[in-house]
């Protein structure tokens, strides 16, 4: 049973790399397009009416950050984030699902090294989701030092060579560990 349960949380760990991943290389298609059609003025000026025409809370600070975001300056650093954080995290599903040794660790470390950035935004500007970020993300990161600490130890089991029988008792196929197969 609990194959069963880590099989499927590292299925639901490999899915969300491969969404995540993919989304952030469609928006970043996206905005690439934005920029080479020479809408970048359209785009901050949707920005600044989303934000202005907003009611609710969420809304005014998405529209906020949108408006950041549109700045020229803005704008790359947006582009850049996307194209490497995309391209990284279809990586990382890749090594996870193709069942790589080191895939698991490359998660761990890239998921691990953002937790005391997330820490300390939590604890200057505290906001529920931010912790449920936190947690999930801490919980991904133990998951996954599990998982790869079971998978490194299972690679290792299959590459060492099986000691020979010094007892000389039977295994299953009826031989001593010092007799080999009859020639047929």
């Amino acid at each position: 049973m609990r194959a069963g349960v880590d099989e499927a949380a590292l299925r639901a760990v490999i899915t969300y790399k491969w969404v995540k991943g993919a989304a952030e290389l469609l928006l970043f298609l996206g905005l690439a397009a934005t920029l080479a059609f020479g809408w970048k003025d359209e785009l901050a000026e949707w920005a600044h009416e989303f934000r202005n025409s907003s009611t609710r809370a969420y809304a005014v600070l998405l529209g906020r950050a949108l408006e950041q975001a549109t700045t020229p300056r803005g704008l790359h650093i947006t582009l850049l984030a996307l194209l490497v954080d995309g391209v990284v995290t279809l990586f990382e599903g890749w090594a996870l699902h193709r069942r790589r040794p080191w895939g698991a660790w490359v998660v761990v470390g890239v998921t691990g090294s953002l937790l005391p950035f997330e820490v300390f935004e939590m604890v200057h500007r505290f906001r529920w989701t931010r912790l449920v970020v936190l947690v999930v993300n801490v919980a991904v990161v133990a998951f996954l030092v599990v998982h790869a600490r079971a998978q490194a130890q299972r690679f290792e089991a299959e590459a060492a060579p099986t000691p020979p029988n010094p007892g000389g008792t039977q295994d299953a196929s009826g031989l001593t560990g010092d007799e080999s197969p009859p020639a047929r």
